[in-house]
């Protein structure tokens, strides 16, 4: 963004935008939606909590489902926030969000689980997630801070695993599985719901921060014209499938060869307090020397890190793979903020980046299945890792021809 020879030709007036009172509080809200939803169920579905009542099956396809629905809804969401902002956005999902934990924790049936997560969780998902958050930096933030606010945003939200797994588990051996769902839809409603009516500016806000004259309001159809959009594109499919293989499965890998599930998990939530110092610095290194560059530099680095899990028998590959993971992948997913919006930042920014994710989720949501079928047709982990690293790397070759790709959007 800060080498856009349109950035530094155009500068609005501090009073053009909002104070900064919103980022602290719209990124607790992120925090605790990506808690309480993806890091929560990691500990619902143990068989300390709703595992014990329910099948991992039911379990697996609410949650699967809820994503699906999440991803669908990007496009419609972005919409709205590009005509309205994103304050109703916010604490309609903290509402639907806390709506679908409390029917979730009342559950008796699989179809009521079911129910819950794909028809209030999973539309929570494209409202409280960081769709949102983005497009409220493109419109409330201007040009020249929007890489510090897209660092405190993504550092807050990175808190998200370290302080709620911890926290559901806690909750879950204190009270039970359903009294800690229900207090964690109450901390739900509460902080978004906060934020919504006491912190979110009233107004839709400037979106023309750092606009390319020719990008100001794209069309579908023209998106789909723009080889640089499509590229870009197709390297955030590849990572976020690698990536959702990972994480389904990587515990999964390193007990299969040897290591205790203690250990493991360790070294899991060690890799997540590792992500923290990357998320405030890689957006601050791009404003530098460029998005796109940084970004492809850093999945060259979590490809490295996935090989160590091709063979991974080793202590000190076990441990390579969470420490370069943890400081790499934390940066890796929110730079794309920082490239869509010195792209496409302008009055259409929230239907792009809804049309973008909406297509990249759809096609993610298969990689834990990939890895799981792999798995079990080859009786082991080593060649889905090596084809999830491999992945990476095309996704960092892809990300590096989009950044050279100069052609315009045909606004058509």
């Amino acid at each position: 963004m800060g080498d856009s020879p349109y950035h530094r030709a155009v500068v609005h007036p501090e009073a053009a935008y909002p104070n900064r009172r919103w980022i602290v509080p719209l990124a607790a809200t992120v925090m605790v939606g990506f808690g309480v939803i993806l890091y929560g169920f990691s500990v619902y579905a143990t068989d300390q909590a709703a595992g014990a009542d329910f099948s991992k099956t039911a379990l697996s396809l609410a949650y699967g489902g809820s994503v699906f629905v999440g991803g669908l809804l990007a496009l419609p969401v972005g919409r709205y926030a590009d005509k309205h902002g994103v304050r109703i956005i916010v604490g309609a999902g903290a509402v639907l969000g806390s709506m679908g934990l409390v029917a979730f924790s009342m559950s008796n049936q699989s179809w009521q689980i079911v129910a819950a997560w794909w028809l209030l969780i999973g539309p929570a998902q494209a409202m409280i997630y960081y769709e949102p958050a983005y497009v409220a930096i493109a419109q409330w933030s201007p040009s020249q801070d929007r890489a510090r606010t897209l660092a405190t945003i993504t550092l807050i939200g990175g808190l998200a695993g370290i302080v709620f797994i911890p926290l559901a588990a806690r909750l879950v051996a204190f009270v039970g599985w359903r009294p800690a769902v229900l207090i964690l839809a109450l901390l739900l409603l509460t902080v978004g719901g906060a934020t919504a009516v006491f912190a979110l500016p009233h107004q839709r806000g400037r979106a023309d921060g750092a606009v390319s004259p020719s990008a100001t309001d794209v069309s579908t159809a023209g998106l789909l014209k723009d080889r640089r959009f499509l590229l870009y594109t197709l390297a955030l499919m590849l990572i976020l499938l690698a990536t959702q293989g990972i994480i389904a499965h990587r515990v999964a890998r390193f007990e299969e060869v040897g290591f205790s599930l203690a250990t493991v998990a360790l070294w899991a939530a060690i890799a997540s307090a590792l992500s923290l110092p990357g998320r405030w610095i890689a957006p601050r290194l791009a404003d530098r020397f460029g998005a796109t560059r940084v970004q492809a530099a850093i999945a060259l680095i979590v490809a490295f890190s996935v090989t160590l899990m091709v063979n991974g028998t080793a202590s000190w590959q076990m441990v390579g793979h969470f420490f370069l993971f943890g400081l790499a992948f934390g940066a890796l997913l929110p730079l794309r903020a920082m490239v869509m919006g010195d792209w496409y930042s302008g009055p259409s920014y929230g239907r792009i980046m809804g049309t973008q994710w909406t297509a990249v989720v759809l096609v993610a949501a298969s990689g834990p299945v990939l890895v799981g079928v792999l798995r079990d047709t080859t009786g082991g982990y080593a060649v889905s890792s090596a084809i999830l690293s491999g992945l990476y790397l095309a996704a960092a070759m892809t990300i590096m021809l989009s950044g050279r790709d100069r052609a315009r959007p045909d606004k058509s």
